[in-house]
């Protein structure tokens, strides 16, 4: 076992004790990590995230090399979070505390866990959902919201979250939504080495013209401009349970899947739209009529194929063509708009 394996029943800071460690599902953003949870002396509980530097002592790993990429990982999560916090941003999940523990019996060099700690959450949005035997969908809309909120501070600070999936939308008592694992995130004038990966985040969730390698230039269009298309797939996964990278992959002739395409993304363009087109038709009739409109044009929007095209259309092609404030703002008055529609067909 690994150092960071090793935490449960230690004491961290004098104040956290690690009580028992978290069987995970595999991440995008954690997979340098071990999920415990550990307890303070008032006996709250909380969420401890501890680094995992083993895979740097691999038979046949540069150790300085991969130790430094990890150290790099952990200093960017932890100065980003120091920084959301700072800057108050309600929709992101902020860190409690962060540290490092040296594990008893171990060297100093493969011993040492840093550590980051979270206020627990009560689930997962993946995890919800799957628990429902319905999609609520006011519940669903009263997410997206927060998401979107949460989003939407990141994107005015420089920062691209690249990972907004629904394992990394964590719900908080109250059902408040919140958009954590910040590990693959992108600063605008902070370089890390994950910025050099074609696809940061999950893979399953990516956006189309990253699977077909075509990096814009600018961290605009390109960063932020994945975060829209994550947003509006999260969407489709709330209302309907669908993927839309799924959907629109498997609804693509072999010959223009983006693993088997060997021209740019321009000339496959079209043949990824129609697809978009078919997947969005298919998720159409899953979503409740209450908030279908509304949800599969945002849907359509979001998750545009075209990155030229893709935003809320009064955006297109002006400076503010990636902002999420219109979203925010539609999203706001959708949940209170359909709350009353929702009482209304109810009493029907």
């Amino acid at each position: 076992m690994s150092a960071a394996e090793q935490l449960q029943g230690l004491v961290l800071d004098n104040k956290w004790k690690v009580q028992q460690r978290i069987k995970s599902q595999p991440s995008s953003g954690g997979f340098f990590s071990v999920p415990y949870i550990i307890e303070d002396q008032a006996g709250t509980q909380h969420f401890l995230k501890a680094f995992d530097f083993s895979h740097a002592f691999r038979p046949g790993s540069d150790v300085v090399v991969v130790l430094e990429m990890m150290t790099a990982a952990y200093n960017h999560e932890r100065d980003l979070l120091e920084y959301c916090k700072a800057r108050k941003l309600s929709g992101v999940v902020m860190a409690v505390a962060h540290g490092y523990v040296q594990v008893p019996g171990t060297s100093p060099m493969e011993g040492t866990v840093y550590y980051l700690v979270f206020e627990l959450a009560v689930t997962d949005v993946r995890r919800q959902v799957d628990a429902k035997t319905r999609l609520d969908s006011l519940w669903c809309l009263k997410i997206l919201d927060d998401v979107t909120l949460g989003l939407w501070q990141l994107h005015r600070e420089g920062i691209a979250h690249q990972d907004p999936k629904p394992s990394n939308v964590l719900v908080y008592p109250g059902d408040q939504c919140r958009v954590g694992d910040l590990g693959r995130s992108s600063r605008r004038g902070k370089p890390i080495w994950t910025d050099d990966l074609k696809i940061a985040g999950d893979k399953t969730y990516a956006p189309p013209e990253l699977l077909y390698s075509y990096l814009h230039p600018d961290f605009v269009p390109r960063r932020v401009g994945c975060d829209l298309y994550l947003l509006g797939n999260l969407a489709a996964f709330l209302f309907s349970g669908l993927n839309i990278t799924a959907g629109l992959i498997s609804r693509l002739d072999p010959q223009f899947h983006p693993n088997k395409w060997g021209g740019t993304y321009e000339q496959a363009l079209p043949y990824v739209q129609r697809a978009f087109a078919q997947t969005v038709e298919a998720v159409t009739p899953q979503i409740d009529d209450l908030v279908r409109l509304e949800i599969v044009s945002t849907i359509r929007e979001l998750c545009e194929p075209d990155l030229s095209r893709r935003g809320h259309p009064r955006g297109i092609g002006k400076f503010d063509q990636y902002s999420l404030e219109r979203y925010k703002s539609k999203f706001d008055l959708l949940v209170k708009q359909k709350t009353v529609a929702a009482r209304t067909r109810k009493t029907a």
